[in-house]
């Protein structure tokens, strides 16, 4: 019997090790090396590296020993400080500014300068664990570890494509994976509808044979027996956009994607209430937004009336850019007024009026930076009755 065992294992171990061995011949593992700003994380998937310093679009970063953008801090709180833990994506970390141009670190110099007129001896710290590529689903893990910092309030800022059509690849190829050119692929990962495991990390990393059967199930699932347009195939799959969540919120696949989405949110959200952390949540916009009717924004509502029902507190990006317009355009028309007259004149009110706060699509510059943090301090300091009496 022991023979047996031993012949069957003996020739299980030679018939794998001979197939890794041909497998070699066509692909070859090789351990990744992290050259950009990401790592692997075994929780969310990706993160961003630990005391590092680099450009990000032109931004100057810093990231600390925790891999938060931002000066050191220690974990244990001091005495008589407020904390604030910002969570986000890539525009709460600062896409193309620098260090001390981001909002949460405008927002901690602005609290401290308001308590210090109060003559108040609480101080304010503000941790940013904003990650650019983040959903809901990072941005869970991202905040499950910032409690760790005992925070008295934790800010979510979420813009459309957190909730469907993460670009990630360039984060994957990052990180030398392969999944980067396989947008539904890393479409599902940066959701956390499927997860990256521990062990397919290493296999991934160590063995020629699983790379081989990687490679065969990619090639079933894509109907492509070359393998040569799987990515293609792949792009050509993953169809969702940010305006499909503005032109067609009903459209069954949107639907998923918001139950996703929401799911991880209701999650974090479940976390707070549990230790009676006040939660607040920045809806920022995309520019074709500010071009829309207000009936439109059906995110933002969506999203608002979440809040509603997680006794959450909400700030709305779009609607306060709109207050804005009207402030500087006409304040004898509302916003849908102005938009419709853009529409018929056709001049470049709306393009330079969205200009000044951002540097792109929707990504804010150092003037919608400030923006941020002037809206949302009054919010905090009413959460945390510190206003002024």
């Amino acid at each position: 019997m022991a023979l047996n065992l031993l012949l069957c294992a003996g020739s299980i171990i030679f018939f794998f090790g001979g197939a890794e061995l041909i497998a070699r011949i066509w692909y070859t593992p090789q351990k990744y090396e992290y050259t950009g700003m990401f790592e692997y994380d075994r929780e969310k998937v990706f993160g961003l590296k630990k005391n590092a310093t680099g450009l990000y679009w032109g931004g100057a970063y810093t990231t600390n020993s925790y891999g938060f953008r931002g000066k050191e801090i220690p974990l244990e709180k001091p005495a008589n400080t407020v904390r604030v833990l910002v969570v986000g994506d890539s525009v709460s970390f600062g896409h193309g500014v620098n260090d001390d141009q981001i909002f949460s670190y405008i927002l901690e110099q602005s609290l401290n300068e308001y308590l210090v007129e109060q003559e108040s001896a609480i101080a304010a710290e503000v941790i940013n664990t904003s990650v650019p590529g983040n959903s809901p689903f990072q941005e869970y893990h991202d905040m499950k570890r910032g409690l760790a910092f005992s925070p008295d309030i934790i800010v979510l800022q979420i813009t459309l494509n957190d909730i469907i059509e993460p670009f990630a690849r360039w984060i994957f190829r990052d990180m030398g994976m392969e999944e980067g050119d396989l947008e539904i692929i890393s479409h599902d990962y940066v959701l956390g509808i499927h997860n990256i495991s521990n062990l397919d990390h290493i296999l991934r990393q160590r063995s020629a044979l699983y790379l081989f059967l990687k490679d065969i199930a990619a090639r079933i699932r894509f109907k492509d027996p070359t393998g040569a347009n799987i990515a293609q195939k792949a792009a050509q799959k993953e169809n969702f956009n940010a305006a499909l969540l503005v032109l067609e919120p009903e459209n069954p696949e949107v639907i998923e994607e918001w139950e996703n989405a929401l799911s991880w949110i209701r999650h974090m959200t479940a976390l707070a209430r549990e230790q009676d952390i006040p939660f607040v949540i920045l809806a920022t916009p995309f520019d074709f937004q500010l071009t829309l009717e207000k009936k439109f924004a059906y995110p933002q509502q969506k999203l608002r009336e979440f809040s509603e029902e997680e006794d959450s507190y909400f700030v709305d990006l779009l609607d306060i850019l709109w207050l804005l317009l009207v402030e500087q355009t006409d304040k004898e028309k509302t916003a849908n007024q102005i938009i419709a007259e853009w529409r018929q004149d056709g001049s470049r009110l709306l393009q330079d009026f969205w200009e000044v706060f951002f540097l792109d699509y929707d990504h804010l510059s150092a003037a919608g930076h400030e923006l941020v943090a002037s809206v949302l301090q009054p919010v905090i300091l009413n959460a945390l009755h510190l206003g002024a009496e």
